[in-house]
């Protein structure tokens, strides 16, 4: 993409010029998900932020490294946990469970959205609770160079010892001062003071630490693992509007205290998913979830492309009518595949031979450069449609045509990532069941890691005239040209 990237950086509040640290790499931590209950739609837009940057970047030419944590140890703000409530303890006695039970099934069906979405998978997913030693660390240097004290209740940062807080979110120390909401904690020296450490032996996940048993505060897990993954500065953080205070605000203030260098160079927020004005939240009862998509008759797919029509840092109402619309935009795209696929012998051999439209790419290109604007993408893609019909409509459109149009569809897909999943179950269509059984009797085979049997059942497939490929949403059965 020869397009310079351009993003909006909440820190500068401005868009500017893309430059990572290393050229041609670029590094992303994303606040990933508190699995203390199933993932609503406002918290799967997110991802699909993430994703629509990371398939940005990779389609502009960078080497991406990904990093989307696991909160499994509670997610507290302040006030709650001046309060004393811990959102995973709190959902494990309401469940008579375990803790480590919801996280662990909460995580599997995580990743089962995630791939139902067609998010890519992050390179870790780090776990809070895997990572207590290097948060224990982190907070023991914040503590011998006094910017940490221990009280009666926990280990705190003191706000005050890092001057340039506040330069994320605009809040300042004098207004936190006067909007101070609750007094449980007195201990603290300001009321912005954050724990990093929690004492509480009764808790149902604890940790001895050099300070007394507990756990830790939200925001030093975002700190040690984004650290202990990934080198700082950082190129990109990652998260909801919601974040930036006062999640945000804090990483920065306890990371470059303890390290005395730039801890983020480019903060990305996206704005929340909406319905009837009022924020999606888990804790309101309201759990929109993708089942609730599919029961309803409307393919999750179909939500990736409505958040795609809408940009990261606009407020995206949601409402079954939009979303009708874009399983509509969706039904035509799987047509035209359809169409597309009766007019080629075979999808991958036509677009080896094909390059795509430059213009249309190169339109594309210059939309995601702006900001990660997948509206105006979003625009071009559906142009390109649009034109595509008419051809097949007014006349027969050539091998060699459907495979440029073929080439370009799947370049845009790159960033859009519809058609692979689309043709995955149009070619699931035509599989015979018995070369469906022989691919599901293979993907077995190697989940039980006995890859002699699978490669054995790759060769029989091959030879009754079908090529299986890996993807990240599963084996995709493709008829090899030629084959009737």
């Amino acid at each position: 993409m020869s397009t310079k990237l351009h993003v909006y950086n909440s820190l500068t509040k401005q868009v500017e010029p893309f430059e990572s640290l290393v050229k041609g790499k670029a590094t992303i931590y994303h606040c990933g998900p508190t699995v203390y209950k199933r993932q609503h739609l406002g918290n799967m837009r997110r991802f699909l932020f993430a994703d629509f940057l990371r398939r940005g970047l990779e389609f502009a030419g960078y080497e991406v490294r990904e990093i989307t944590n696991i909160t499994d140890v509670g997610h507290l703000t302040q006030d709650e946990l001046d309060a004393g409530e811990d959102k995973l303890a709190a959902e494990a006695r309401k469940q008579k469970v375990t803790p480590q039970d919801i996280a662990k099934r909460e995580i599997k069906q995580f990743q089962v959205d995630l791939q139902t979405l067609n998010i890519q998978p992050s390179h870790k997913y780090p776990r809070a609770t895997h990572h207590i030693k290097e948060m224990q660390d982190l907070i023991a240097e914040l503590i011998a160079k006094q910017q940490a004290y221990q009280t009666k209740t926990g280990i705190y940062f003191a706000v005050t010892s890092f001057p340039q807080y506040g330069k994320l979110s605009g809040n300042t120390l004098e207004d936190l001062q006067a909007g101070k909401r609750i007094a449980i904690r007195n201990d603290k020296k300001h009321p912005a003071d954050f724990a990093l450490w929690v004492f509480d032996d009764q808790a149902l996940q604890k940790w001895d630490s050099p300070w007394g048993t507990g756990y830790p505060g939200w925001h030093i897990e975002c700190s040690a693992m984004s650290m202990a993954y990934l080198p700082t500065p950082i190129d990109i953080h990652t998260g909801g509007v919601d974040n930036k205070f006062p999640h945000h605000e804090n990483e920065i203030a306890q990371s470059e205290a303890a390290t005395g260098r730039p801890f983020v160079r480019y903060w990305l927020h996206n704005e929340l998913l909406k319905v009837a004005g009022q924020k999606l939240a888990k804790r309101a009862g309201e759990q929109l979830t993708l089942d609730t998509l599919s029961e309803r008759g409307f393919s999750p797919l179909a939500f990736r492309l409505l958040v795609f029509g809408a940009h990261y840092r606009q407020r995206l109402d949601f409402s079954w009518e939009a979303l009708a619309a874009a399983q509509e935009n969706l039904n035509n795209l799987e047509r035209l595949a359809r169409r597309l696929g009766e007019i080629l012998p075979s999808t991958d051999e036509a677009v080896a031979r094909a390059d795509a439209d430059s213009q249309a790419v190169d339109d594309f290109a210059t939309a995601l450069a702006n900001d990660l604007n997948t509206p105006q993408a979003l625009a071009v893609v559906n142009s390109y449609l649009s034109s595509t019909n008419q051809k097949l409509e007014s006349a027969e459109m050539s091998k060699s045509e459907a495979a440029v149009t073929w080439a370009t569809l799947l370049t845009f897909d790159r960033v859009l990532g519809l058609f692979g999943p689309l043709l995955t179950k149009i070619g699931a269509d035509r599989i015979p069941p018995e070369i469906k059984q022989l691919a599901e009797q293979r993907e077995q085979a190697r989940s039980e890691n006995n890859f002699a049997e699978a490669d054995r059942l790759r060769v029989e497939i091959e030879q009754a005239g079908f090529t299986v490929e890996d993807t990240n949403t599963g084996p995709r059965l493709i008829k090899k040209a030629g084959n009737s």
